[in-house]
């Protein structure tokens, strides 16, 4: 019962899938629970319409859910630049959601809060003795390194020109930023300040800590700025920067173009929530190989097409390798959290990539309109609407993101898993149609790297194509069909 039906082409990879979130009905303090992105902007402006004072802030809000609330923002204004702040507070948000932000340290102030999105984002409007601010927070990464920014970034936003501590004009600001996942910064931009446009080249460095960045760059004029990240997506492709020299002062928002030779990294099935140590991986981008490779032994090459992968600076044996897509295997001993990924092509490296290493994620693999792929035993024939399983049957279903198996010390990175029984070490269910299923074996397919299989005994279902769903140590997959007779 541990054949597999088809060689390693079958096991190429969707395209990752989100998840969707709706606004909670009602609210309290613990809708917003932990640390968000936060960006800051305040204003002071006369009767006659005149900007006199102007702030500017970026870094995070922490919430601890019971009405404890800490912003720490570095700070930019038309007297000063590059100032950390600590502001804390406390904070209410009653059931209709329309909540306030009381700041008594650092700062008095008060705000209008609104979570949204099951309490991942919010906005803030308010004011202290002199400025009256908007702001918003979004969820960022469970956990950043450097390389959680990495590749183009296109970005636009506005602000200020400011000679001798005052406000001299409005400025607007646009461009693209590269990072090359390692700590190096450049691109181009173009400043528009009272009807003058200033395009100029930039070039420097950044560093990025808990999910919050610095850089320092100088344009092609010799002017030197310094620039204050926080992520505001969970997968690090959008940020809200704040920037100063020492003639302007600007807010902006960037978003990940995808360009050449960007990188997207997904879990082996195509679902979310990353690789597991030992799974397959895909990595999708342009111009990552000379040409299409699929290895058809083992162990693995590290090396094809003139394509290679690390991870954490250790390679990756590759399964698949082609233009725009690379799959491999995950390497053992990575251990979960963050690790940084790189393409090298011939001689040309890749900007590097952050990538999510959980401890189990599992994907159900699929063909056609969202069927498993799975075998009918003991005949081996695929499961499909002209070959179904019977009541009473065994299925086996073969699934990427299995995590930890017990036995483990016995298998090699890129070699194939020995003809013995790996099964994963936790608990493994399943469900045909919502039914309680009995899973006769979970782990290890032998003869492949990295695959894993479940013989699921169907329960008592309707005939048709059911769904099947698999969880792993409390972990759910992908839902997808099988066929029952």
């Amino acid at each position: 019962m541990n054949r597999i039906l088809a060689p390693l082409s079958l096991f190429t990879l969707a395209v990752l899938a989100n998840a969707q979130t709706t606004t909670p009905v009602t609210c309290t303090a613990a809708t917003l629970t932990g640390t968000r992105s936060l960006v800051l902007t305040g204003r002071t402006v006369t009767s006659a319409g005149l900007y006199t004072a102007s702030f500017y802030g970026a870094g995070t809000a922490t919430f601890d859910g019971a009405g404890k609330v800490t912003f720490n923002l570095m700070t930019n204004t038309s007297s000063t630049q590059n100032v950390p702040q600590t502001l804390s507070g406390s904070y209410i948000i009653p059931a209709s959601c329309a909540g306030t932000i009381s700041i008594t340290t650092g700062d008095t102030a008060t705000f209008t809060l609104i979570p949204y999105n099951s309490g991942k984002n919010f906005t803030l409007t308010g004011q202290d003795a002199t400025l009256n601010f908007t702001g918003s927070g979004a969820t960022q990464p469970p956990a950043c390194v450097t390389a959680t920014i990495s590749g183009a970034y296109a970005f636009s936003g506005n602000g200020f020109s400011v000679a001798g501590g005052k406000i001299g004009g409005v400025n607007t600001v646009s461009g693209i930023l590269n990072f090359d996942g390692a700590g190096a910064i450049n691109g181009n931009w173009s400043v528009a300040t009272n009807g003058v446009l200033t395009p100029v080249t930039v070039s420097g460095t950044y560093s990025v800590s808990s999910c919050v960045a610095n850089a320092s760059v100088t344009d092609s004029n010799g002017i030197a700025y310094t620039l204050a990240f926080t992520t505001t997506s969970a997968d690090g492709a959008n940020f809200s920067v704040i920037g100063a020299s020492s003639s302007s002062l600007f807010s902006v928002t960037g978003h990940s173009t995808f360009t050449n030779p960007g990188l997207a990294v997904g879990n082996g099935a195509g679902v979310s929530g990353g690789t597991p140590p030992g799974s397959l991986l895909s990595i999708y981008g342009y111009n990552l190989a000379t040409g299409q490779s699929q290895p058809t032994s083992f162990p693995l090459p590290t090396s094809a097409a003139t394509a290679s992968v690390t991870v954490n600076g250790e390679a990756v044996p590759l399964t698949y390798v082609d233009k725009g897509q690379i799959n491999g295997q995950l390497p053992l001993d990575i251990k979960p959290g963050v690790a940084t990924l790189v393409v090298k092509t011939g001689s040309t490296l890749s900007n590097a990539v952050a990538i999510t290493v959980p401890a189990t994620a599992p994907g159900v693999y699929i063909y056609g309109s969202n069927h498993a792929v799975a075998q009918n035993y003991p005949a081996y024939a695929l499961n499909q609407s002209t070959a179904q399983a019977a009541v009473g049957d065994t299925i086996i279903v073969y699934f990427n993101g299995g995590g930890a198996v017990q036995g483990s010390s016995a298998l090699v990175t890129g070699h194939a898993t020995p003809a013995a029984q790996f099964p994963i070490a936790g608990t493994v269910t399943a469900t045909i149609a919502n039914v309680p299923a009995t899973v006769s074996f979970a782990g290890l397919t032998p003869g492949y790297a990295g695959l894993y299989q479940a013989n699921i005994v169907v329960p008592s279902v309707a005939s048709g194509d059911r769904a099947l769903v698999l969880t792993v140590n409390g972990v759910a997959s992908n839902s997808s069909l099988v066929s029952v007779k």
